[in-house]
């Protein structure tokens, strides 16, 4: 009884080295992939870093800022409380008048 031939056996060596060449494209572009998503990680992870500082430096600018008008308010208080009375209530009528609607 004849054997038949291996499927190894009856490839043609052009075709062979082709197969072998797709298999070494598929592995580059593999890698390729693969090191792109590290750089797209590292990427990222450094634009959070750097939003995060900026946000940080803008709260404590916003922050510092509020404070001082909040003790530049306190002192026009303070040197003037008759009109700072006079304008909480105008600010107060018109308030509940608003909300009264």
């Amino acid at each position: 009884m004849a054997t038949a031939p291996k499927i190894a056996e009856t490839i043609p060596p052009d075709l062979a080295a082709l197969q072998a060449d797709v298999i070494a494209l598929k592995n580059d572009v593999a890698s390729l992939l693969d090191t792109l998503q590290k750089q797209a990680v590292n990427g990222a992870v450094g634009a959070v870093d750097r939003l995060e500082k900026q946000a940080g430096q803008l709260y404590r600018t916003v922050y510092a800022k509020g404070e001082h008008q909040a003790e530049v308010l306190s002192h026009k208080i303070e040197d003037q409380p008759i009109a700072a009375v006079l304008i909480a209530a105008g600010i107060g009528y018109l308030g509940g008048r608003l909300l009264a609607r």
